[in-house]
């Protein structure tokens, strides 16, 4: 292992059950790590001001995503469809006046250890969706200078590279990749809180900047315990229902 590691998190929304489980297998792994997330800890589930207050605990950073950026801006809010809407203003009558200002307060990209950070589309949109622009990468890779960049927003898992010339697109698997250090990488994290993938693990990345190893970590979650609590708070079960 070369330097500290950085634990990369994404989409969190809300889901106590699932950001538990991942910083317990963080713990497992590397107790040690920075953990950065890039966007969306808030939204949709049933427990935002706990999960502010647990990433505040470990001195996560993190940059602002679609949600809180919603809840800054109206106009943000206002092109939500009203399902997300909803769960967003249930979820700012759920945090306590500092968790909200935390959440208000966040970059919209950050730089750690070479690494850039931002939600949707670098170098620091946390709105625009990776898909919009993926068959035309490679003007997004000219616009910041780090050569691995870490986005989340569409709660997938992929990995992009940029030779100089041309993109390709690989798959992003459980298990660990060499990010290789002769090409720039655009990585699409996955979620925490919400996966979209086709496997309802929570999904975070280890990644070792010395040696430029990324683990991609799937943890299982009590999946009910998260639902019931959608419920309890009065969330659409749509959000529930979407966790299976």
């Amino acid at each position: 292992m070369g330097e500290t590691r950085i634990a990369v998190l994404s989409d969190v929304h809300s889901n106590l059950a699932a950001l538990e489980a991942v910083l317990d297998d963080l713990d497992s792994r590397d107790s040690a790590a920075q953990v950065v997330v890039t966007g969306d800890c808030i939204g949709y589930g049933p427990d935002p001001d706990a999960c502010v207050r647990l990433l505040r605990e470990r001195k996560a950073m993190a940059v602002m995503g679609n949600h809180e950026q919603a809840l800054l801006n109206l106009i943000y809010l206002n092109r939500m469809n009203q399902f997300a809407r909803d769960a967003l203003r249930r979820n700012a009558e759920l945090l306590s006046p500092d968790s909200r200002q935390w959440c208000e307060s966040l970059p919209k990209a950050l730089v750690v250890d070479g690494c850039r950070f931002v939600h949707g589309l670098p170098p620091d949109d946390p709105v625009t969706y990776l898909w919009k622009v993926r068959t035309n990468l490679a003007p997004v890779f000219g616009s910041f200078p780090e050569r691995i960049c870490f986005v989340g927003h569409t709660h997938d898992l992929t990995r992009f590279t940029f030779n100089g010339t041309s993109v390709a697109e690989h798959p992003l698997r459980q298990g660990v990749v060499l990010l290789e250090p002769d090409l720039r990488h655009l990585v699409n994290i996955g979620a925490v809180g919400q996966p979209r993938d086709g496997d309802n693990r929570a999904k975070y990345g280890l990644f070792d900047p010395g040696t430029r190893e990324l683990e991609m970590r799937f943890v299982a979650y009590d999946i009910a315990r998260t639902a019931a609590r959608i419920r309890e708070v009065g969330i659409h079960r749509m959000f529930a229902q979407r966790l299976w």
